[in-house]
């Protein structure tokens, strides 16, 4: 009866440290938290973008004008050229006036370009 009795307290003992093992060996939920690496993700509110800086177009270069959408090196001369025979343009839909310079190309331009 003694071995009987061995043998169940044996199995017994088997289960209980299976149990622990899973439960703390096997498991992450028990196993104990240690404190993650200083870790602070970047974000878009802790690095503003920088501001582009405006392209004047009383004042640029034909090849600043290039940097705007649409205007490639003749239409950029050809708005130099306009705005040396008429003067300075009071508004971005001013420099509509150009040949091929349409007012919704101009309109591309707001936060890229101002008539300063």
């Amino acid at each position: 009866m003694q071995t009987a009795q061995k043998q169940i307290l044996a199995a017994a003992l088997a289960v209980v440290l299976i149990a622990a093992g899973a439960l703390f060996l096997i498991a992450p939920v028990w196993q104990p938290q240690r404190p993650a690496a200083a870790y602070a993700p970047v974000t878009a509110a802790q690095t503003p973008a920088p501001e582009p800086e405006l392209i004047d177009i009383n004042t640029a270069t034909a090849e600043e004008l290039t940097a705007l959408p649409g205007l490639g090196p003749r239409k950029a001369a050809a708005l130099v050229a306009y705005r040396t025979e008429h003067g300075a343009f009071a508004s971005l839909a001013d420099a509509a006036a150009v040949r091929g310079i349409s007012l919704r190309m101009t309109e591309s331009w707001a936060g890229l370009a101002a008539a300063k």
